[in-house]
């Protein structure tokens, strides 16, 4: 029996992270999450920035609103509220090498 689900792709996602392209990143951060919003399991929508340091972690707050923490500075840490996780900026930005041009 075929599935139309692909087995990595999660129906019911907790926590849904992006990598912010140049060319998507007004798009992904009004539209997508707009309708991922719509998502009844969703708690946490991660957005990172491949221009610079910058993360902004959308959580689902007990009032059911969502709350940004925007993390801007290499020494900060990302925190996954729903998965009890956290990663230092430091370590999601080790290998990226930002261009000087803007």
């Amino acid at each position: 029996m075929h599935s139309d689900i692909d087995e990595d792709t999660s129906i019911l996602p907790t926590v849904i992270i992006e990598i912010l392209s140049p060319s998507t990143k007004n798009y992904d951060r009004v539209k997508k999450f707009n309708l991922y919003k719509d998502i009844p399991s969703l708690k946490e929508y991660i957005m990172i920035d491949s221009d610079s340091v910058l993360v902004e972690a959308y959580y689902i707050n007990d009032e059911q609103n969502w709350v940004l923490n925007q993390h801007k500075e290499i020494s900060n840490r990302l925190t996954l509220i729903s998965m009890g996780f956290d990663i230092a900026l430091s370590d999601i930005y080790d290998y990226v090498r930002f261009s000087k041009e803007k």
